[in-house]
């Protein structure tokens, strides 16, 4: 058991202290002081916009190691490539991904495609399977090797920061579940409003944090930096540019430049999170849903000895 795993400590990085990475407010108030695996974590509600971040925030150089060796095998045991089940899964989700943007953006024609962030890269070589430019990038060293290496796609290692993509070049852009893993959350999604073609989408998906049925420090963990709810992931977009298409969940967005600007309410966020985040979780709650997810990591442990073995 490495350090990240035992409960009461604080995680091995040092982190500095931050403004709110959406609005930019210094506003702020501790909700947690530990995470779901009972770790020391400080997390915070922006007081302007109802953001939860991680304050002190890790640096980009510690969570750039993070990512490129260390997210994988903490958070699902994968000490090289991801296993049969992951990419199966992932492949039904990435037909599923596809069919939905089919419903809504002309892909009867060849595209050019990005998934920002692509993991194990089902989505990317789905698109390519389709005729589409499929190209996707991932900080994850083994998770990048794999996504390459089917293949008539193009996959880049390293960070967002680090990609240098030509302005109005795709028609689609996919960011899914990769926004709260980061600390510019603006920036990033400033980079694919300028990588964006005319008249292309950018759908960008995260996880709603007014959307679990239990709501405290069960929440929390290292590697979700940010907790979003709809109209704060609505202002994300807004301050990079970006207006909202389509709102398919309340945290699964379809952006576009030069869409309209959506009605928001940051008041009554700051007021829903802090009224049902601030109650906090009891006991056997905890312990009951703790269970569970002991019980699913020791499956994904011992189906990933069974790999290796």
């Amino acid at each position: 058991m490495h350090s990240h795993h035992i409960p009461l400590l604080p995680y091995p990085f040092r982190g500095e202290p931050v403004p709110c990475p959406v609005c930019g407010s210094e506003q702020a108030e501790v909700i947690a002081r530990i995470d779901r695996r009972l770790k020391r974590l400080t997390t915070v509600l922006c007081g302007h916009c109802g953001l939860f971040y991680s304050n002190p925030m890790p640096t980009q150089a510690e969570l750039d190691a993070y990512y490129r060796h260390m997210y994988r095998r903490d958070y699902q045991f994968a000490r090289s490539g991801p296993g049969a089940r992951h990419v199966a899964k992932k492949e039904a989700e990435a037909r599923r991904r596809h069919d939905a943007l089919a419903r809504r953006f002309d892909l009867s024609r060849p595209r050019r495609f990005l998934d920002f962030g692509c993991g194990s890269g089902e989505l990317v070589r789905h698109f390519a399977a389709q005729g589409h430019a499929a190209h996707g990038f991932e900080p994850g060293v083994a998770y990048a090797a794999h996504a390459a290496g089917a293949g008539s796609v193009e996959i880049r290692t390293g960070s967002w920061a680090e990609m240098d993509y030509p302005e109005a070049h795709f028609d689609i852009i996919t960011c899914l579940h990769v926004l709260e893993h980061l600390r510019d959350p603006v920036g990033a999604l400033a980079a694919m409003a300028r990588w964006l073609a005319p008249g292309g989408l950018i759908w960008v998906e995260v996880p709603d944090m007014q959307g679990y049925p239990l709501k405290g420090f069960e929440r929390f963990h290292f590697a979700h930096v940010l907790g979003f709810s709809s109209d704060n992931l609505v202002l994300a977009g807004q301050r990079a540019g970006l207006g909202v298409v389509e709102r398919l969940a309340p945290t699964s967005i379809l952006f576009a430049r030069g869409a309209p600007a959506a009605e928001i309410d940051l008041a009554a966020t700051v007021a829903r999170n802090r009224a049902e985040y601030g109650r906090g979780i009891s006991l056997p709650a905890y312990l009951g849903h703790h269970a569970r997810r002991v019980l699913r990591r020791a499956r994904l442990r011992l189906a990933a000895g069974r790999r290796e073995g």
